[in-house]
Order: C-alpha cells, then sequence, then structure tokens
C-alpha cells in the first residue's frame, strides 16, 4: 500500500505545472574551454508545450560563482555580450540559446569543465520553481 501511495505522489509531482513538465530542454551542453578561462556557456533549445508562458528568470551551478542571461549583440561591427533579467518562452513556442545569440554563462568558475564532463546546471523560473539539468561538456571543436 505505501508503494501505491509512493507511485501516486510522484504521479502527481510529475504533472505539477510549477515543475515545468511543459518546458522541454533538448540539446542541452556547456562548451569547454582551454584551462584558464574564467567563464564559459551553456546552450539549448527550450520548448514549451504547455498553454501558458514560461519566463526564464536565471540560473546557478555548483561550478559557477554565477550563471547569467547573455544576448550577444552587434554595435559597429563589434560583438558585445548584454545581461537579460529574464527569457519568456511563449505557449507553443521555443527559444534557442545559441552561440552568437542568447545564452547562458557561467562565470567564476571554480572547477574547468572538460570534453566528457557533465555539468549540473538550475534553471529558475518567474513562479519560483525550479529544474535541475545535466549537460554534457561539448569541445570548442564540435561547433
Amino acid at each position: 500500500m505505501n508503494l501505491l501511495k509512493s507511485v501516486c505522489a510522484l504521479a502527481l509531482l510529475a504533472v505539477s505545472p510549477g515543475l515545468h513538465a511543459e518546458l522541454v530542454v533538448e540539446d542541452a551542453w556547456v562548451r569547454g574551454l582551454p584551462p584558464g578561462v574564467a567563464n564559459t556557456a551553456a546552450y539549448m533549445t527550450l520548448r514549451n508545450t504547455g498553454a501558458e508562458e514560461v519566463v526564464l528568470t536565471g540560473a546557478s551551478s555548483p561550478i559557477a560563482g554565477r550563471v547569467q542571461l547573455h544576448d550577444t549583440m552587434d554595435h559597429g561591427g563589434m560583438l558585445h555580450m548584454a545581461h537579460v533579467d529574464s527569457l519568456a518562452v511563449p505557449a507553443g513556442a521555443e527559444a534557442k540559446l545559441a552561440s552568437g545569440g542568447l545564452h547562458l554563462m557561467l562565470m567564476e568558475l571554480t572547477a574547468m569543465p572538460a570534453p566528457g564532463d557533465d555539468v549540473e546546471l538550475t534553471l529558475q523560473f518567474a513562479d519560483g520553481s525550479s529544474q535541475v539539468l545535466r549537460l554534457p561538456v561539448r569541445s570548442v571543436l564540435d561547433e
């Protein structure tokens, strides 16, 4: 009987809107860099299969002092990164976090992610919920 209660409780959690069961994360990875580099980036596609907008407000990782959402912009032929406060993914839409555009910057690294490693990354949402991911590290040469 206790097993049945546990299974039912897990099933309810799996469909809880606060857990972002409607947000599908695809092709998520972290860029591996040479030793001595203090920052790296995480990329992914966020696909909202739910009926309501999902708003990404932040992220964290045990290997980074800070994780911020950034966008890459061209100002007079010079590329610059700018901090972005949040990213709204409308119902039925997707947002791509990719090199040269929106991405998550992992800054003040305490460990150097290398190809073949996995990096834990927690996405944080406007409704107070979060989603923990394990992202593989890829070589810069794989881009």
